[in-house]
């Protein structure tokens, strides 16, 4: 594994309270997470996300706002931290 993933896989499990936590503030509850990942992943989520779509647009956009958030406090701590000579010992750390 080189340092450079080993930086990315570092800050991927280290904000894993911060994803709860965001979780937490998007969805209130498992249960809201749950349906929301279900209209997702639903067969026919196309025409399912259309019609949710006009009735509720924040619970249509709850998935890709949570999963963008998460992603990009990765990319923004990477760009913060990922030239620091602090991201040299992390790597270390797990055998580099």
């Amino acid at each position: 594994m080189n340092p450079q993933l080993a930086h990315w896989f570092i800050l991927l499990i280290v904000n894993i309270p911060v994803y709860l936590g965001l979780g937490w503030l998007i969805f209130k509850d498992w249960q809201d997470f749950l349906e929301t990942l279900r209209l997702w992943t639903n067969m026919d989520w196309l025409m399912t996300l259309q019609k949710q779509w006009r009735e509720d647009r924040w619970d249509t956009r709850k998935l890709p706002v949570f999963l963008l958030s998460c992603a990009a406090l990765v990319v923004c701590e990477h760009l913060m931290f990922g030239k620091t000579p602090a991201a040299r010992p992390a790597a270390q750390l797990v055998g580099l």
